[in-house]
C-alpha cells in the first residue's frame, strides 16, 4: 500500500502523516517546487523566496525518511502540479463549481516565485487559504486515483470535511496502535521491528485500494475479514515491542508517544473536494455563492463547456482519528 498525505499534515506533524509514515510501504506528498524541477534552480529560488526556504527547513526532520525512500514526491515519474492546474480549470470551466470562483486566484500559478511564496506561507501557518487548499486537495485526490494511492486524511472537523464525508461509502473500519509522535529515525526503526506484521497489514489494506471502488458492499466482507486478522496480528506485535518502540533515546529530537487510532476507509468520488467545498460555500455564505455563480461567465473562460475529467475517478481515502488524545485540528 502506498499513501498520499497533504503537505499541511506533514508541516504540522498530524497523526494522519505520522501514521502513514509507519503503516504505508511508501508515502507521497505534494512538494511545492520550481516549475523546471532542477535542484540548482530550487536552491536559487530558496535564496530569493524566504518563505520557501522556511518551509523546506520546517521539513528537515523528515530528511531520513526521504533518504530511505519511505517518503517521496512523485509516482511513475510525475508529480501533482499538473493536477492542481486541472483542478483550477474545472473550477473555472464547470458551472456546478462556479460558487468557488470568487475564492480562487488564477494568477497564483502564473509566476513561479509568487506560487512558491504563496503556497509556502500558507503551509507554514497551516492555512487555510481556499485559493490554495481547494485546488491542492482536489489535485491530490486526482493524483491518487491515477496512481492507485490511498489518501490519508485527518478526522473530519470542518464543514468542508464533514460534507465530504457524506459523499463517501464506508469500506472498512479498524483500530490500530501507532506512534503518534516520533522522530524520523524512530519511525524507521519501528518499520523494521514490525516489518512482517506491517507487510501483512499493507497487503490487506491494498486490497481495498485496488478493488473497493468497483466492489459492491457484499463483496467487501472477505477483504474486511482479512484486514481484521492482519490488524490483530499487528496490534499484538506492537504491544510486545512497545518497550523497544518507546525506549528513551537522548538523540531523539522529541519524546516518542504512542496511541490508538481509528482508521475508517471511505470510497469517495473523484470530485469530492470540489463538491464538498461548494456545499460549504453555500452553507456559510449563501448570498455570495449565488452572486458568484451568476457572475461566473465574466470570470475566465467558463462560457466554453468543460468535459467531465476522466481522471477524477473514485478512490479510497482513510480517515485517521486518534482515540483518547487531544490533537490539533486542521482544515485538510
Amino acid at each position: 500500500m502506498q499513501a498520499l498525505v497533504s503537505p499541511y499534515h506533514l508541516t504540522t506533524r498530524e497523526p494522519a502523516a505520522i501514521a502513514a509514515f509507519l503503516l504505508a510501504e511508501r508515502t507521497l506528498t505534494m512538494l511545492p517546487g520550481p516549475f523546471n524541477g532542477t535542484r540548482r534552480h530550487a536552491e536559487e529560488l530558496s535564496s530569493r523566496v524566504p518563505s520557501y526556504l522556511g518551509l523546506i527547513q520546517s521539513w528537515s526532520w523528515t530528511v531520513p525518511l526521504w533518504t530511505a525512500g519511505v517518503v517521496g514526491a512523485a509516482a511513475a515519474g510525475a508529480d501533482s502540479l499538473d493536477d492542481v492546474r486541472a483542478a483550477c480549470a474545472r473550477i473555472a470551466g464547470e458551472p456546478r463549481f462556479s460558487p468557488l470562483r470568487a475564492l480562487m486566484r488564477p494568477e497564483l500559478f502564473e509566476s513561479e516565485e509568487h506560487y512558491l511564496d504563496s503556497v509556502a506561507r500558507d503551509l507554514l501557518k497551516a492555512g487555510p487559504d481556499p485559493a490554495i487548499t481547494v485546488p491542492m486537495a482536489a489535485a491530490m485526490d486526482r493524483f491518487a486515483a491515477r496512481h492507485g494511492l490511498v489518501v490519508m486524511r485527518s478526522d473530519p472537523q470542518s464543514i468542508v470535511q464533514r460534507a465530504e464525508e457524506q459523499l463517501g461509502r464506508r469500506a472498512f473500519a479498524v483500530a490500530l496502535p501507532v506512534l503518534l509522535q516520533a522522530s524520523a529515525e524512530r519511525l524507521l526503526a519501528a518499520r523494521e521491528l514490525l516489518a512482517p506484521e506491517l507487510a501483512d497489514l499493507r497487503h490487506a489494506l491494498a486490497a481495498f485500494v485496488e478493488g473497493a471502488p468497483s466492489l459492491a458492499p457484499e463483496d467487501l466482507a472477505q477483504p474486511q475479514a482479512e484486514l481484521a486478522l492482519a490488524a490483530r496480528a499487528y496490534a499484538s506485535a506492537f504491544a510486545e515491542s512497545r518497550d523497544d518502540l518507546l525506549a528513551p533515546d537522548e538523540d531523539d529530537e522529541l519524546r516518542a508517544l504512542d496511541g490508538t487510532i481509528a482508521l475508517t476507509g471511505l470510497i469517495l468520488p473523484g470530485d469530492a473536494v470540489l463538491t464538498s467545498s461548494v456545499a460549504a460555500v453555500r452553507t456559510l455564505s449563501p448570498a455570495p455563492a449565488r452572486i458568484g455563480a451568476a457572475a461566473a461567465p465574466e470570470r475566465g473562460t467558463p462560457n466554453l463547456p468543460v468535459p467531465h475529467d476522466p481522471l477524477a475517478r473514485d478512490f479510497l481515502t482513510i480517515l485517521v482519528r486518534p482515540l483518547g488524545r487531544l490533537v490539533s485540528r486542521r482544515l485538510r
